[in-house]
């Protein structure tokens, strides 16, 4: 693989990073709004936040370079580039608006709910303009919802996690919600990493097998191992332990990302 292209790579996987903790934190906090009670400060911190990746999202996604030859991705048409980049600012501007209605006493699901499906609109965009083929564009959409639900969800389990430090009587139902949606999330992952084998489109034997196994080990097996111990330290409401074990799980997933998000955008390979 050309040095080019794998330099090239480096603003793609910044955009899937940051659109994932932006799409993904809004979805857990939606999930929260409609399943479980959280306190309003953390709910709005928490949106106000995936406000602001979002944001980055949409100064990344300006940056984007045009795909060289001989890249795994396509070259996104216009049209596409410039509706992706809107529905990122929206979701933005939603967030703002989100979290006013949080501060003024309502939990804002609906407006929650509009945020939340305009930023799967950004990354349906996003997988159907670069997927050089149909039938990789639905599985690059279905790992970048995978992604997303994943990363975000860790970056909001471990803020909630820290917000147990300065409430102490906040119910522990929340963080065991938000640490079994992850761990779900991540078993997902673990399919779909078998699935991509079978078919043809995952990295082991590919000449990429040591990445392909970076990304199983750290970003899928050690997380796994991570959010269940960090869902049984949370229901024994020992959550010192908690936020360190979901620290420590934010980076393993983040790692994770970055490692999925250069094979497919680098060589072509879903992981």
């Amino acid at each position: 693989m050309p040095a080019e292209i794998v330099a090239r790579s480096l603003a793609f996987i910044n955009w899937v990073v940051l659109a994932s903790l932006a799409v993904g934190s809004l979805a857990a906090i939606l999930l929260l709004t409609y399943r479980s009670e959280s306190t309003r400060g953390f709910r709005g911190f928490a949106v106000f936040a995936a406000g602001g990746w979002a944001f980055l999202a949409w100064l990344a996604d300006g940056a984007l370079p045009i795909p060289p030859a001989g890249a795994p991705i396509n070259v996104a048409s216009a049209e596409i580039d410039a509706a992706r980049r809107l529905l990122l600012v929206i979701v933005a501007s939603l967030s703002v608006i989100w979290t006013l209605r949080i501060a003024a006493g309502g939990d804002g699901r609906r407006i929650g709910a509009l945020t939340v499906a305009v930023g799967i609109g950004a990354l349906l965009l996003g997988a159907a303009g670069w997927g050089a083929t149909p039938l990789l564009a639905v599985a690059l959409a279905a790992q970048l919802l995978v992604l997303a639900a994943v990363t975000g969800g860790a970056f909001a389990a471990m803020i909630l996690a820290h917000w147990y430090l300065v409430t102490p009587k906040l119910p522990e139902a929340p963080l065991l919600l938000l640490s079994r949606a992850l761990g779900a999330g991540i078993v997902v992952q673990m399919a779909l990493f078998l699935i991509w084998q079978l078919v043809g489109l995952g990295g082991l034997g590919s000449g990429w097998d040591f990445f392909a196994i970076l990304r199983l080990s750290i970003g899928l097996i050690f997380p796994a191992l991570l959010t269940y111990a960090g869902w049984r330290t949370a229901k024994s409401r020992s959550m010192e332990s908690a936020t360190g074990l979901l620290y420590i799980d934010l980076g393993a997933v983040a790692t994770g990302t970055i490692l999925a998000a250069g094979l497919f955008f680098g060589a072509g390979i879903l992981v």
